[in-house]
């Protein structure tokens, strides 16, 4: 399955650049993930627990960051987890696409999932697509603030 999400950042591209490739400094952002390790620059290990209607899931995986292309602002985001409980798994490849609006960046995010266990039963119905979309705006929300943060800071 393929979800399509997209966030809009108040900062010039290359000050989102910057900031969204700092996997330490957005880890906090990603709703109900934690970085657990760093394993190099590109690549890092941790949890996350998502909510998907009545069922809750935990993962422990994997993040790597590739084909990180500065010219364009594109990355490629590879993610691998299996649930914490139970028998289930999760990959992702994401593409993230920022685009340039002047003195704002718009975020193009293009992930393909593929799930097994509980989740994939939830995967037809458009519930994964709903959640992703609230997640990507909150990560965007949180993502903002600590840009602007850091403005005012320095």
């Amino acid at each position: 399955m393929v979800i399509t999400t997209r966030f809009d950042l108040s900062v010039p591209i290359e000050a989102a650049w910057a900031y969204l490739l700092d996997i330490r400094k957005v880890a906090d952002c990603v709703p109900g993930a934690s970085l657990a390790q760093v394993i190099d620059d590109h690549t890092y290990e941790g949890r996350i627990e998502i909510k998907l209607g009545p069922i809750a899931v935990g993962y422990k995986g994997r993040v790597s960051l590739e084909n990180i292309d500065p010219t364009n602002h594109s990355v490629q985001i590879k993610a691998q987890g299996v649930e914490s409980r139970g028998r289930g798994g999760a990959s992702a490849v994401s593409t993230a696409q920022l685009t340039s609006k002047g003195e704002s960046t718009s975020v193009l995010m293009s992930t393909e999932v593929q799930v097994s266990g509980i989740v994939a039963q939830f995967g037809r119905s458009g519930m994964m697509q709903d959640v992703a979309q609230r997640l990507t705006q909150r990560f965007g929300s949180c993502v903002e603030e600590k840009l602007k943060a850091a403005a005012t800071a320095g």
